[in-house]
């Protein structure tokens, strides 16, 4: 297995070498030139999407939680559906590269700064969620301890997002998506056929005493909110050859991430109902070591490693392109690969310190979610109607970023999840008011 992720990473490599030709300008590595094909883009979404925190987190959390785990994937999915009906067309007619420049094109530029500053922080901390999740696979295949496991994950994806930007990590999601998706199909048939459980054990209920309303209402709108005005799905849209193209891309998203929701979840229904013990491991990990023939499992192991490179190259392009263009103002491409170094190790040295995935991601969402989302998303459906004025949007985006992230200060699990609300309410609320009366006031 140990050489088979050496001609892994090689693979990836070479593919990085080949689509780096052409890369003259920051515009081609960020974008790729906006015209990559449609097949593309909703690979790359699902790919970028269904990560390292969907992939084992889910699992984890349907182990733990049972079936409402189902949330923090089919969230995403409402809102790809929601982003294809009011957002993608509007951003790919746009000349934008990133998406503080598109909050520029909607506001003003200290908005886009503002925007910028919160990107870079945030995904940055996703980056380590990232990093966390490839180091426990590359972990169980080589001995390794999650220290070096860590470092070796992080200097790869560095590595290759480095060599191919945008256009690569599209073609190389392509390819690792189907790894993914087959594997995770396979798993769960080979599950239910061959180690079948009585379905009243599986834990089917819409709530249990660990998942309330509030926290479903939680899943729906702070962690929907972060794939809805998402930098990095904007960067698939702004790819897309026409924005007819962004939005198909958008709904094939959508459902696509349905699908997986339900055959992730039910990946840990199982583990939950067979009664696996896990031990120091996480559910999935646990049953590739304990259940699945080694085929099977040696397939779902680099399933899962290609679902969290595939988000994690992502990560850093997006992280690295925002400091570069929104937060210098700048457009060298040569800085920016050097900007996804400083991404890389940043993420590294944190994934070193924290080891649980969802949490930190959820943690680093909350305030991105709950200040940028709701005050971008007005401005880009009234676009081309009516303007925010830039004060207002500004202020709604860093109140409802102060009271989303400052919710994680609270001790209360209920307290946090009120404050990420006040902060969405706060952001809707300023967003709307300041909203001019025509295009041209």
């Amino acid at each position: 297995m140990q050489a088979f992720l050496i001609v892994y990473g090689i693979t990836l490599l070479y593919m990085a070498f080949r689509s780096s030709r052409g890369h003259d300008s920051f515009s081609s590595f960020v974008v790729a030139g906006r015209n990559q094909p449609r097949l593309l883009i909703i690979a790359s979404m699902l790919a970028s999407t269904i990560g390292g925190g969907l992939t084992l987190g889910t699992v984890s959390k349907a182990y733990g939680l049972g079936f409402p785990a189902f949330w923090f994937v089919a969230s995403g999915a409402a809102a790809h559906l929601v982003q294809a009906l009011f957002l993608s067309e509007k951003v790919r007619k746009t000349d934008a590269l990133t998406l503080p420049d598109l909050a520029e094109r909607l506001s003003t530029p200290s908005v886009r700064r503002l925007t910028a500053v919160i990107i870079v922080l945030t995904w940055t901390g996703i980056a380590a969620g990232q990093f966390l999740a490839a180091s426990k696979i590359i972990g169980a295949i080589t001995g390794f301890s999650h220290q070096w496991a860590v470092i070796i994950a992080a200097s790869f994806l560095v590595l290759y997002t480095i060599i191919g930007g945008q256009k690569s990590i599209l073609r190389t999601d392509f390819f690792q998506f189907g790894i993914l998706a087959v594997s995770i199909l396979i798993a769960l048939a080979w599950l239910y056929g061959a180690r079948p459980v009585e379905f009243s054990s599986l834990d089917i209920h819409l709530f249990s005493p660990k998942f309330g309303p509030l926290d479903l209402i939680y899943y729906l709108v702070v962690v929907a909110g972060s794939y809805l005005i998402c930098p990095m799905m904007f960067g698939r849209i702004l790819s897309s050859a026409t924005p007819k193209d962004a939005k198909k891309a958008s709904l094939a998203s959508a459902a696509g991430m349905i699908l997986f929701a339900f055959v992730i979840t039910f990946l840990g229904l199982w583990a939950k109902a067979s009664g696996l013990s896990v031990g120091t491991k996480d559910p999935l990990n646990a049953m590739i070591a304990q259940v699945f023939p080694g085929w099977l499992g040696f397939l779902l192991t680099f399933g899962i490693l290609a679902a969290i490179l595939s988000t994690a190259d992502t990560v850093l392009l997006t992280a690295a392109s925002v400091f570069e263009h929104d937060v210098l103002g700048g457009d060298s491409k040569l800085r920016t690969q050097g900007w996804v170094g400083a991404a890389g190790f940043a993420g590294a040295i944190i994934a070193l310190y924290h080891t649980d995935i969802v949490d930190l991601l959820l943690k680093t969402y909350q305030g991105y979610t709950s200040g940028i989302v709701p005050a971008l998303f007005v401005a880009t459906v009234f676009s081309g109607k009516r303007k925010v004025r830039g004060s207002y949007l500004f202020i709604a985006i860093l109140g409802g970023y102060a009271l989303g992230l400052g919710g994680n200060l609270l001790p209360s699990p209920t307290g946090q999840k009120l404050m990420a609300f006040a902060g969405l309410l706060f952001s809707l609320g300023v967003s709307i008011a300041g909203l001019k009366k025509t295009s041209l006031d």
